[in-house]
């Protein structure tokens, strides 16, 4: 876009909201490369779609500039549904997985199960060794979620402390054993930071398609008060309501 008075080329802004999501798009046009700058990692689909279109009327006919503009869409897609931290899917992706696959397992009649599980005593982690000590603890405990489920399964990080997996296909009981296996790495595992070394344990809600409910926020809480059963009996247990 061109000023008139000046002929000279300005920004071009893009103000794009959805709800509460809200994204600026900022397209400089720069003789040489245009770059996308400016991006919030809270995008929705129809926000990537303006992008997209955007960037590809943009750079038609510059295969270079197309290839980066690919990878910052790619960068945007990325952030939008993973978790910062962690790398396991964000919260808000979670809740789209778990409909999804609720919705497979009423169709074809299949079970499922979903885990919430959460560090033991979290902030007394944290208030030992410190917050980035904290944020390490997290992303060991989901490497070795990622890392213990199967490929079908679903790992995410829910909220807080609480990581979560959806086991497509499962019962309650061998969402348990599964439970179990993650239960017993995290344990296991020593955590060396700042020349020391410490290990954590972690507590497990489990609950299961059709016993403990067939919508998404039914599941989730009967899962949450699983976890919370298991953390009134101490540290490391797993409990179904």
């Amino acid at each position: 876009m061109s000023n008139k008075s000046t002929g000279a080329q300005v920004p071009r802004v893009d103000h794009v909201c959805s709800g509460r999501t809200c994204m600026f798009c900022r397209v400089l046009n720069n003789p040489d490369r245009p770059k996308l700058v400016g991006f919030s990692p809270i995008v929705d689909e129809r926000v990537l779609k303006r992008v997209k279109d955007s960037e590809h009327r943009s750079t038609a006919g510059d295969p270079d500039t197309t290839l980066e503009v690919g990878s910052k869409i790619d960068e945007i897609e990325k952030l939008a549904l993973l978790d910062g931290l962690t790398e396991l899917y964000n919260s808000r992706t979670f809740m789209k997985e778990l409909d999804d696959e609720l919705r497979r397992a009423k169709r074809y009649k299949r079970a499922l199960s979903i885990c919430i599980a959460s560090i033991d005593d979290f902030r007394e982690v944290q208030g030992t060794y410190g917050a980035v000590a904290g944020d390490l603890v997290l992303r060991v405990f989901a490497s070795l979620l990622h890392t213990t489920v199967r490929d079908v399964d679903i790992p995410a990080r829910y909220s807080g402390s609480d990581l979560a997996v959806i086991f497509p296909e499962t019962n309650l009981a061998s969402a348990g054993v599964a439970a179990e296996r993650i239960r017993q790495k995290i344990i296991n595992q020593s955590i060396a930071y700042n020349w020391q070394s410490f290990k954590v344990t972690a507590s497990f809600g489990i609950a299961a398609f059709p016993n403990h409910g067939t919508e998404p926020s039914e599941l989730i809480a009967k899962a949450m008060g699983g976890l919370e059963m298991a953390r009134q009996r101490g540290r490391g247990y797993i409990c179904s309501p």
